[in-house]
């Protein structure tokens, strides 16, 4: 988890106002704590993992550790 404490804000996602809404709906479902703060630090959260997820798919693929990850549009 020290990896969150070093990232910038700034991983390419903004957090809207409806992700902060229906995240505070979705931590009530889970009894979990849910304020706005709790929604924002757990979006948060979660787009930090995506980042580090993407990263370290580009470095598998560059690396010949899997092949290349095709996006279908």
């Amino acid at each position: 988890m020290l990896y969150f404490d070093n990232m910038t804000q700034d991983v390419g996602y903004k957090i809207t106002e409806q992700d902060i809404d229906l995240t505070i709906i979705y931590l009530k479902t889970q009894n979990k704590p849910n304020s706005r703060k709790d929604a924002i630090n757990y979006l948060q959260k979660k787009a930090a993992i995506a980042h580090m997820a993407a990263h370290k798919i580009v470095e598998d693929e560059q690396s010949g550790k899997i092949d290349r990850v095709k996006l279908k549009r």
